[in-house]
């Protein structure tokens, strides 16, 4: 079992399911928990306007939520994760290849999985590195444990960056989806930070293989609401389990 610790003061949680959509937002320093009704329209005002129109949903809600992660001339590295990436425009540009018409620049541009963390460090000027990462129901658990290896490597802050949509109607008949669109992003801090004390500190223990296998894999959906009910105080203990690793996070505040 290994041990970590990291402090988790900043998050974001979009979510939208059948258009109602809500977000809520932790801010540093700041003991209450912002929810409030969004508008799918309104989001990502924070981006440059010549950026935010290269942004559909799926690149808005990211960054909306990347947005309340980030403090002043901060440049934080971040893990991007995303089961699907942008399906849609994916799905878009294979229509026009089979239709023999002409390929969309914008959507073949941005429809590469980490086009949306390219924008968002043009637009906050971010040049500390980035991981994208992809890999299946395992894709946010694989992404936190990318995301603590670095933060134990390196004490600079990280940023868990999480999104995905439902898939596009062409595939109702072949994959079980759920109907509800989500993003989520997690600022990590490094235990020690000065100044930072207990508040917001979580443990992360990697469970054994005998320990893992009596629990059943999870999905990253479920697998984010677990960790909005852990970071909301709603819960003092999760497992959040894969098909090869398991981590139980714990409150330490």
């Amino acid at each position: 079992m290994t041990l970590l610790c990291a402090h988790m003061p900043q998050w974001a949680f979009w979510e939208n399911t059948d258009g109602q959509a809500t977000l809520t937002v932790k801010r540093n320093g700041e003991d209450l928990i912002a929810h409030e009704q969004s508008d799918p329209a309104k989001l990502a005002q924070s981006i440059k306007p010549a950026w935010r129109r290269r942004l559909d949903l799926f690149g808005r809600a990211a960054a909306e939520v990347l947005a309340h992660t980030l403090a002043g001339t901060d440049n934080p590295r971040i893990v991007f994760c995303s089961r699907h990436g942008n399906i849609e425009r994916t799905v878009k540009l294979l229509h026009q290849v089979a239709t023999d018409e002409a390929l969309s620049p914008a959507d073949f541009s941005m429809s590469v999985h980490n086009a949306f963390i390219g924008v968002a460090s043009i637009n906050w000027s971010i040049t500390a590195s980035h991981t994208a990462i992809s890999a299946g129901d395992d894709t946010l658990i694989a992404a936190m444990t990318e995301t603590l290896a670095q933060l134990a490597t390196d004490p600079r802050p990280v940023v868990l960056c999480f999104v995905d949509l439902p898939l596009p109607d062409i595939y109702q008949d072949h994959i079980e989806q759920s109907d509800t669109g989500m993003a989520l992003a997690i600022r990590f801090d490094p235990h020690d930070k000065a100044g930072s004390g207990t508040d917001n500190l979580f443990g992360f223990a990697n469970l054994a293989p005998e320990e893992r296998n009596m629990l059943l894999p999870g999905k990253a959906f479920d697998q984010a609401k677990a960790m909005v009910e852990l970071l909301s105080s709603r819960t003092e203990r999760i497992n959040i389990v894969g098909k090869t690793t398991a981590w139980t996070l714990s409150r330490h505040d």
